[in-house]
């Protein structure tokens, strides 16, 4: 059973990082299609934030009600639901029917990414297994998927509508199949079963423990989201690099961050999450600060591996964390999920405007402060000593 429960996951995870990143790859047509500039196009895009981190907030209360497959499957409506608005809006060039189509596209993925990320905790504690690196990389596999085809579709010729609806199809049919085999009611509330048991305080799920959790997926997914937006344009203002050669660098970013989850799962198994993941921050802070030096070239290439190989395991770590004590889990999750996705969506805005006062590359010290500032809390991703216990016995 949680054989079949893992793999649906993992193609899930994997469909949203295609799914995003098919969004991503049609951006330059879109904009052309409603003839917006760069302000308006900003202002679309903000429906896509907006929507996530509705789907963010509200994961909460469908998880806690029925359970995260049936929040998966209403997050799979919502982004096949967007997709379709926005291929329409896009063929139609109206700019609110696209930016309806991504808020409700952003709704459903904020939606999923909290109802599969509680789905892969519960994995790990059934199977006492760490996986949450290995879906995490298969987001990013699936990204890299998704980018691949757009480019592929794009040479050949196909329009913004088919290519999206493709996509809008198969991601639906697939995250329904896949629900077949997940369990119903995982993170479904069942306090009135354990009011006995539950401590009396109402806020009992938020301790000090997790708002550190909540900081570390912060500054974490800051890092991530940073280099994600502005690798490519700082190593061809920075470095003087041509455009596809940034595209190059940039792509190492990715492979560290896909090769850190991979290989993460039996090392944080043997050697505990909190020293995998200062080994993880200590490779962040490394990589970045040796590409703000500006050394050469080539320590450039081999820095920015480093810092996608650390900044890796940051949020699944978190997440996988935050799982730990399954009664508050959902909450937990959201709470970390919703403060490294916000971290993520508005950070890099921010790091935008300070670069335009003093560089992109003086600007990255800043995120070198942020992989600092996590470093301090790195403790709070051990397992609690009670459910260490428990495991024991």
């Amino acid at each position: 059973m949680e054989l079949k429960w893992y793999k649906a996951i993992i193609v899930i995870f994997t469909m949203s990082g295609i799914s995003i990143s098919t969004w991503f790859s049609r951006t330059p047509e879109v904009r052309d299609l409603l003839q917006a500039n760069t302000g308006t196009m900003g202002l679309i895009l903000l429906g896509l934030s907006v929507g996530s981190i509705v789907g963010l907030v509200l994961s909460n209360v469908f998880v806690r009600k029925k359970g995260g497959r049936v929040a998966i499957v209403i997050s799979a409506f919502l982004m096949f639901l967007g997709f379709t608005t926005l291929a329409i809006g896009s063929t139609l060039s109206s700019i609110f029917v696209v930016t309806s189509g991504l808020f409700l596209f952003g709704a459903g993925s904020g939606m999923c990414n909290v109802a599969m990320n509680l789905e892969g905790t519960e994995i790990e504690y059934s199977i006492k297994k760490t996986i949450l690196p290995i879906l995490h990389a298969s987001f990013s596999i699936g990204t890299l998927i998704g980018a691949g085809a757009g480019i592929l579709f794009i040479h050949l010729g196909v329009s913004v509508l088919i290519h999206l609806l493709a996509i809008a199809l198969l991601l639906f049919l697939s995250i329904l199949i896949c629900t077949r085999f997940i369990p119903h009611g995982t993170g479904k509330d069942q306090h009135e079963k354990q009011s006995d048991t539950v401590e009396p305080t109402q806020t009992a799920w938020l301790n000090k423990r997790t708002i550190s959790l909540a900081m570390i997926a912060l500054c974490l997914a800051f890092v991530e989201g940073s280099a994600n937006d502005w690798i490519p344009l700082a190593m061809v203002d920075g470095y003087q690099v041509s455009h596809s050669m940034s595209t190059v660098i940039y792509a190492l970013f990715l492979c560290g961050m896909i090769s850190g989850r991979l290989i993460s799962g039996r090392l944080i198994d043997r050697f505990g999450r909190v020293l995998l993941l200062r080994v993880a921050i200590l490779s962040a802070a490394a990589g970045l600060f040796l590409v703000i030096l500006k050394i050469s070239l080539v320590v450039c290439m081999i820095s920015i591996f480093l810092w996608g190989l650390g900044a890796s395991l940051g949020f699944p770590l978190t997440i996988s964390a935050a799982g730990d004590d399954s009664r508050y889990a959902v909450k937990r999750v959201s709470i970390v999920t919703l403060s490294g996705y916000t971290a993520s969506l508005s950070g890099p805005p921010i790091l935008g405007l300070l670069a335009n006062q003093v560089g992109l590359l003086h600007a990255f010290i800043f995120v070198l402060f942020a992989i600092c500032i996590a470093g301090i809390f790195t403790k709070a991703v051990a397992k609690p000593h009670s459910l260490q216990a428990t495991k024991s016995v």
